[in-house]
């Protein structure tokens, strides 16, 4: 007779993993189905290496609110589930010690996201089916009565689905689980890359590739009207931009884009005010009075960007600084308060971090995260429709969610 299990998880990534260890906390008999060799592949590739866990915001109002769009919809996982919980749960369940840096940002005090594969996966590593890809499921009326891969057919009295989405397809993320909730009835919402660099139209831009702005004010605009607005830090790259405060506008970006054109505008001076930024310049200029334009703005920006600077601001290059006119420095303080670049697209799916898009939400019950269509099945993790900004948001969907799935009974 073909063993039965308790529950089956498809995905051993983040959210298919906190799942599987709870579930076997709670003495069920599982099994984690998992395409690659090794599960948790795409959290090595969290925070640069370190794994960014979650953040350290605790007010629920205010976390909520940082997920824009299908946000209320996690206030049933992020409040059976919180961040509290999950500093907790990772620390006092898992033991890996923790760590806050700025930003709220929380690590693992090693500094090595190695270590949170391993302790999500010491307890449940005989049983992880690796290298296996479900092909499909078998149904009787609304529930699943069985997982079909390559490598046979497995039962179970439940199911959860934890997949991800499309983000970084190296890690296998390929979108075959919205496949498979679409075969069970489930509508998905277009999946769109997120959290992704932005590539512009200007061809100079690979002149600053790799050239780092800390403490810059970045607004995204169209038609001369705010779209989204951000202050940070922020990273030319050969094709445009990225770093964090432009991968956290690119979802809105990317909105607007399917409108109508988009213009990047920085303000690289965004704690003066054009007027205290002129009295800047003028200082300047009296220092660098004997020295030609080009020459004399290396106090005010890295020298990668003057030649840029001095070529948009349509001051001759070699014109004594003493022989600038008002007018000319002018020009020069309102390009360096509203810098112009025009968005030609967003990147790939190979540079997102995440998926904007997945399972509809009103398919799926926000205090159980289980299906609406089928009674033994749940979803948790990226292949649900929710997202958030960098920071650590999005693993705390996955935690949440995944240990909401693994706490919730079938009925």
């Amino acid at each position: 007779m073909q063993k039965i299990y308790d529950t089956i998880i498809i995905g051993g990534g983040a959210a298919g993993l906190i799942s599987a260890v709870e579930c076997k906390r709670l003495g069920q008999d599982i099994l984690v189905i998992e395409r690659n060799p090794r599960a948790g592949k795409k959290i090595v590739l969290t925070g640069k290496g370190r794994c960014n866990v979650t953040t350290n915001n605790h007010d629920l109002d205010d976390l909520i609110s940082k997920y824009q769009r299908n946000g209320k919809f996690l206030y049933g996982a992020f409040s059976r589930f919180t961040v509290a919980d999950t500093l907790t749960y990772f620390q006092d369940t898992l033991h890996v010690p923790l760590k806050i840096e700025r930003g709220n940002r929380v690590f693992p005090e090693s500094n090595n996201a190695v270590d949170i594969i391993y302790a999500l996966t010491k307890e449940i590593e005989d049983n992880i089916l690796p290298n296996t890809s479900v092909l499909n499921f078998k149904t009787e009326g609304n529930k699943i009565t069985s997982v079909v891969t390559y490598k046979g057919e497995f039962q179970a009295k439940r199911f959860i689905l934890a997949t991800g989405g499309k983000s970084y397809p190296i890690t296998g993320s390929n979108g075959d689980g919205y496949t498979l909730a679409q075969s069970l009835g489930h509508t998905i919402s277009e999946p769109k890359p997120a959290l992704v660099p932005i590539i512009c139209k200007e061809r100079w831009v690979k002149k600053l590739a790799g050239l780092s702005l800390l403490h810059v004010q970045i607004t995204a605009e169209q038609n001369n009207k705010k779209i989204v607005s951000k202050f940070g830090e922020a990273l030319f790259t050969h094709e445009g931009m990225s770093g964090p405060i432009i991968i956290d506008m690119s979802r809105q970006v990317g909105d607007a884009l399917e409108k109508g054109e988009v213009k990047l505008s920085i303000d690289f001076k965004p704690a003066l005010t054009k007027e205290v930024l002129d009295k800047r310049v003028i200082s300047d200029f009296q220092i660098y009075k004997e020295k030609v334009f080009k020459n004399s703005l290396r106090k005010l920006l890295p020298s990668s960007l003057i030649p840029i600077v001095v070529d948009l601001s349509e001051i001759d290059p070699e014109k004594k600084v003493a022989e600038i006119t008002r007018e000319e420095r002018l020009r020069l303080v309102n390009l360096l308060k509203d810098f112009k670049l025009t968005v030609l697209k967003l990147d790939g799916w190979d540079k997102a971090i995440v998926t904007a898009g997945g399972v509809n939400i009103k398919e799926i019950d926000p205090t159980t995260m289980k299906s609406k269509l089928i009674d033994n099945l749940y979803f948790a993790g990226e292949i649900i429709d929710v997202n958030g900004p960098t920071g650590g948001y999005n693993l705390q969907i996955c935690w949440s969610t995944g240990i909401l799935a693994a706490r919730s009974k079938n009925g």
